[in-house]
């Protein structure tokens, strides 16, 4: 998840709640106070009435046109003194202007007139105007919560990207980086201390591990041809004692053993400083390359190396696997997978090529799953040391896909060793 986004969810979570607190707030404020409001026209009308009764003077009528009622009933003592002076509620009241029943809300009081008779007095108003008018505040209330939340995420999501680009072009600096071209520093260009620092620290490291990169290059070079020519010298020397007439039969047995043991070494060499050219990127040459061509070419070699082992090979294309590579590794790579099934298969058993647009496989015959964890791991030969395998095949194709924008994946199906390399998603 991108930091951007995680940062909004984790701002728009308190923004819901305190939102969504003001707005309840405001919405129940609001219609206590139309309540209270109510309530008090009720107060005035009942009490204008009241004096109206007490003076003498002429009542009003019981439907005044504005949705006010009232009635006055004569009460005993004994119910006036059960029942509070004054009291609210709510009731379906009679209006005569809509000649039906409503909800009102209603306002009942006791009082006595100058001669000691004790009344009700029983005032309503309808509550529809009022439950309106608390509908459309509870929704410009929803409303404007929205339109708050709305734009204050904008606002948050806007203010956090202005803010954050500095950083974003560091993750770009890194993404572009290639080990060995320093062309560019690391961008610092911000007044903000902790992009500052982090583009520091990530500059020093980038030039100390430049360092060890040219280091490791050299050293390289230095091993190649400091070991490379003693091997070539011992191996020549080695055939020259082979060639000798006066050598006994079991002095040429050993030395035979000891030819072996330097071939390997040679080729144990030659391979290891092909893996470390390979991680340390020393291969930048890319191209488009047919890699259908390259299998067949691959089975046909190994076919004929290993045809004291009969095996049966075949090649099924559903198609051409173009991909941008280097054309060496691309040929390690295919070299290393086929030859590994041919090593591995048992005298008489059957290999299987799959290629199609998207990538390809190869499948030989075995018995039980092999150790993914440790599968592509260096000198790792599941079932022990077999001849001719320096235990660095399956390393190399790992390597050479890690660094071209390929996946190398192993499974086992039905009796099949698979290996299946196709273009990172």
């Amino acid at each position: 998840m991108k930091l951007i986004y995680k940062i909004t969810l984790t701002f728009i979570i308190p923004l819901v709640l305190t939102l969504g607190l003001w707005g309840w707030l405001s919405y129940r404020t609001m219609s206590e106070r139309i309540h209270k409001d109510t309530d008090m026209i009720l107060k005035d009308y009942s009490e204008d009435i009241i004096a109206r009764k007490l003076s003498g003077a002429e009542l009003p009528d019981r439907f005044n046109g504005a949705y006010n009622t009232y009635y006055i009933k004569e009460m005993t003592e004994e119910y006036a003194q059960s029942v509070p002076l004054v009291s609210y509620g709510e009731a379906e009241a009679y209006l005569k202007s809509q000649e039906d029943f409503a909800s009102s809300r209603i306002r009942r009081q006791i009082f006595e007139d100058n001669e000691g008779v004790i009344y009700e007095i029983t005032v309503s108003l309808p509550t529809f105007e009022q439950e309106t008018l608390i509908e459309h505040v509870l929704w410009w209330t929803g409303i404007l919560f929205l339109a708050l939340l709305i734009a204050l995420l904008l606002i948050g999501i806007i203010v956090v990207d202005l803010n954050m680009r500095p950083f974003r072009a560091l993750m770009k600096w890194m993404d572009d980086y290639t080990p060995g071209n320093t062309s560019q520093n690391v961008p610092s260009d911000t007044d903000v201390v902790e992009f500052r620092k982090l583009a520091q620290t990530i500059q020093k490291a980038v030039d100390r591990f430049e360092y060890e990169y040219e280091e490791r290059k050299i050293f390289i070079g230095n091993a190649s041809h400091e070991l490379q020519t003693p091997l070539a010298v011992c191996s020549n020397r080695l055939d020259m004692l082979l060639d000798r007439d006066d050598l006994g039969e079991d002095m040429a047995v050993e030395l035979m053993k000891l030819r072996q043991s330097l071939q390997h070494l040679i080729r144990l060499n030659k391979t290891l400083l092909l893996l470390s050219r390979i991680e340390n990127n020393q291969f930048p040459e890319v191209s488009d390359v047919n890699m259908n061509a390259l299998l067949r070419d691959a089975v046909g070699l190994n076919d004929e190396i290993y045809s004291h082992k009969s095996l049966s090979a075949a090649v099924f294309e559903d198609g051409d696997f173009v991909c941008s590579i280097n054309e060496q590794m691309a040929s390690v790579l295919v070299g290393n997978l086929v030859k590994n099934a041919y090593i591995h298969s048992a005298p008489g058993a059957g290999i299987n090529v799959k290629v199609s647009g998207n990538g390809f496989s190869v499948a030989n015959t075995g018995d039980a799953p092999l150790d993914e964890k440790h599968l592509f791991r260096r000198f790792y030969q599941p079932g022990g040391r077999r001849e001719g395998s320096t235990g660095l095949g399956l390393a190399l194709a790992y390597s050479v896909c890690e660094r071209s924008g390929l996946m190398l994946k192993y499974e086992f199906s039905e009796n099949h060793h698979i290996f299946s390399v196709n273009l990172k998603k």
